[in-house]
């Protein structure tokens, strides 16, 4: 079951509500001045190359959740506080003392006096209940958390997470539900172990066979968990993700601080965490997630997608910059099938993107790219996405535009043959129309052939002068040659795209041509030179990855002159 489904078995009074207690983000303002609002259901992600300030961004906000200091990345933040009364969710869940002049509050990650609630009522900040309402989720935490805790009684306040798990069903069915999601085996606590209560690996316990008593059963019951893998022996993947679980499970948090979720973790996992943590977070609770891993901003948009943020960061020097990608961009992007199965999550974490149209294009172009930088003794870090079509062109550049990304386009030639989806690429790029718009109409009218249309009277006239002029029972091959050839439409476009820039009439058209294409390459869009992809080997027929595979068969080495052509084009297009 999710957490919002075991919780419904709950009676109200024991279930706190997330309104009541702790609060959420409403504003965080950077280091450069720039400010982004936060709706208190946001999840939040951090992206970017690495060491431009993704975990610090988290670590600051940690910091200032409890007071103003001097943090790196983040400068401030606002904070809006469901309540100023957090004394009753404080009763149920701590070790109180009574030390005359004020009550002791001790729980899990808090030591707490009442003195520390009044300062709150008034503070803008959390101050000493941060821990209380804000989980912050780095490596180290999370693979510490994993590790047995101690025995209490079961009606002892609970002080670790692992104590809820012992002994409350619905925090047990869901974290052992969501554990066997990942590894396919579920949690049990250990509560009969000693001292202690480790989480073991395994399926649940059940006897077929009676028992004289209850002590009996629950002997046999120990042995058999004794046999059992337990979770701080295992892997720092198990372990690390355990310990997400631990925390994510506890309710009374309403922010969460997530450093790198996807480590340790294959990603298969990372996906499956990312869907965890949409699934888990109540519409009353945040989350600020730094991350590598597009796998687990897949899995969050698989199932929260309208609740999703990203915020780019990116630094020269020592200047950070931030690009935000709101949630209304996320979630047009994910609903068009072709774009959420591709890799265009995978742009967050590059320096440099390069549309193409086809998957077969990225394939040849970034083979190519990583040979010219082999030969420089550099590594790439270019991604090459393909659109699946022009059409979509236009939408991603724009999405990763947004987010401060460097893009460039490299689209066939016939790009050209349309003019509402060639203005809007144009448009994405940041081009005015008027800049470019005299070249294409002077390019697009020398392309126009005498026949573009088939006139129905013409045609009829035709078949029927082929059909008069024999009387056999069946056409021939000739006749239907004839029949076909009066069918075709002569369009330039498709000589254009076969040949290139070479097909290209003589005079205006060239020369706007020309002048359009200086334009595009300033902006980052590189039109195929040779019309499309497949014209640069002209040695190999065919088209598509079928080409592709065929054309790498017959010359494995990339030294061979015939790749001479397509190696001088991504020279331009990589500046290299």
């Amino acid at each position: 079951c999710t957490k919002k489904e075991c919780y419904k078995m709950l009676d109200k009074k024991e279930n706190m509500n997330l309104e009541t207690y702790g609060g959420y983000i409403a504003k965080v303002i950077f280091n450069n001045g720039q400010s982004i609002e936060i709706n208190k259901n946001d999840i939040v992600i951090f992206v970017g190359p690495n060491n431009v300030g993704k975990s610090q961004a988290l670590k600051d906000l940690y910091a200032l959740c409890k007071k103003k200091e001097a943090p790196i990345v983040v400068g401030d933040i606002e904070i809006v506080k469901y309540d100023t009364k957090p004394d009753k969710l404080l009763k149920t869940m701590s070790v109180i003392t009574d030390h005359g002049t004020y009550q002791k509050y001790s729980g899990f990650g808090y030591d707490l006096g009442s003195y520390d609630i009044d300062r709150y009522k008034s503070d803008k900040y959390y101050g000493e209940l941060r821990s209380v309402f804000v989980a912050y989720l780095n490596t180290l935490n999370r693979l510490k958390i994993s590790n047995p805790a101690d025995l209490i009684s079961r009606k002892a306040a609970k002080t670790h997470p692992i104590h809820y798990v012992a002994f409350e069903q619905k925090y047990r069915q869901w974290i052992s539900a969501n554990f066997k999601k990942a590894f396919g085996e579920e949690l049990i606590p250990f509560t009969q172990n000693g001292n202690n209560i480790p989480l073991c690996i395994g399926k649940q316990v059940k006897f077929n066979e009676e028992f004289s008593d209850e002590q009996t059963r629950q002997e046999a019951y120990e042995k058999v968990l004794e046999t059992y893998k337990q979770v701080q022996d295992q892997g720092d993947g198990i372990k690390s993700f355990t310990g997400i679980l631990l925390y994510l499970m506890l309710d009374y948090y309403s922010i969460f601080l997530i450093d790198e979720p996807e480590s340790f973790l294959h990603p298969p996992q990372a996906n499956i965490m990312g869907r965890i943590i949409g699934e888990t977070l109540s519409d009353n609770q945040q989350a600020f997630i730094s991350t590598h891993s597009e796998e687990i901003i897949k899995g969050l948009l698989e199932v929260c997608p309208e609740r999703v943020k990203v915020i780019r960061i990116t630094r020269v020097k020592d200047n950070n910059s931030f690009s935000i990608l709101e949630n209304k961009k996320f979630s047009e992007i994910w609903k068009d099938p072709l774009l959420k199965y591709s890799n265009i999550m995978a742009s967050l974490f590059h320096k440099e993107v390069i549309l193409c149209e086809s998957d077969s294009d990225c394939r040849m172009y970034s083979i190519i790219e990583n040979y010219l930088k082999g030969e420089k003794g550099k590594y790439s870090g270019t991604l090459f996405i393909h659109c699946s079509g022009k059409h979509r062109m236009a939408r991603i550049a724009n999405a990763l535009k947004a987010l401060n990304i460097q893009v460039k386009l490299i689209p066939d030639i016939d790009v050209l043959n349309d003019v509402n989806i060639f203005k809007g690429i144009v448009n994405a790029f940041g081009i005015e129309w008027k800049m470019v718009e005299k070249s294409y109409n002077t390019i697009n009218a020398n392309l126009h052939s005498r026949k573009e249309k088939i006139v129905r009277t013409d045609f009829k006239n035709t078949v029927l002068d082929i059909l008069d002029n024999s009387d056999t029972t069946t056409l021939s091959n000739k006749e239907i040659k004839d029949i076909t050839v009066s069918l075709k439409i002569e369009s330039k476009w498709e000589t254009l795209k076969k040949s290139g820039i070479s097909a290209l009439p003589s005079g205006d058209a060239t020369q706007a041509f020309d002048e359009l294409n200086e334009i595009l390459k300033q902006a980052g869009i590189f039109i195929v030179p040779v019309g499309e992809l497949e014209c640069f080997v002209k040695q190999v027929g065919g088209h598509g990855p079928d080409w592709t595979n065929k054309v790498l068969e017959k010359y494995p080495d990339l030294s061979d002159r015939v790749y001479d052509e397509i190696k001088n084009f991504i020279k331009i297009v990589c500046n290299l």
